[in-house]
């Protein structure tokens, strides 16, 4: 792999159906997202669908660092099966390729971004449009929430950074 771009973050929504996949260059510039839509059928292929395109996304642009959404239990426990099953089907990927990884709730990516824990789509989407060059494509939601955590995890990291231990 080429060597890692110093401020180049891998934000990454992950999901079985769709994992969403966003890199973010300092100071807030969207250099690609995009979203891998699996086929339903053997989770075996669709996982291997997912590593295979984020190792061609490492590849192409090595990150620094990488960012990813914390596993939810929400009200449906078969998609969180699969989106624990993407999780760490990734994170095999970015530990294999020596990317540090950092975790968020959904609850902190919400509140970096608008100031608000229970903020809706919408509002997340809102706040993004203000703050962030965004691609000029139609976003779906993973590419959007992946674009979140890039951000939430720059934003945490100029934070840390700023505050001494």
């Amino acid at each position: 792999m080429p060597g890692k771009r110093d401020g180049l973050i891998l934000g990454v929504d992950p999901g079985l159906a769709g994992t969403g996949f966003a890199l973010l260059a300092e100071p807030n510039v969207v250099l690609s997202c995009s979203t891998v839509v699996t086929i339903p059928g053997r989770d075996g292929a669709r996982l291997l669908t997912i590593t295979n395109h984020l190792r061609a996304l490492l590849a192409e642009h090595p990150p620094a660092e990488a960012s990813i959404e914390e596993l939810f239990m929400g009200r449906n426990a078969t998609s969180a099966v699969g989106v624990a099953q993407a999780r760490g089907a990734i994170l095999t990927v970015l530990e294999e390729a020596g990317v540090p990884v950092f975790e968020y709730k959904p609850s902190q990516v919400k509140v970096i971004l608008t100031g608000y824990g229970n903020a809706d789509k919408a509002q997340i989407s809102r706040m993004l449009a203000a703050q962030v060059k965004l691609p000029d494509a139609r976003l779906d939601d993973h590419a959007r929430d992946a674009i979140a955590i890039a951000v939430c995890h720059a934003r945490s990291r100029r934070f840390s950074r700023a505050v001494p231990t």
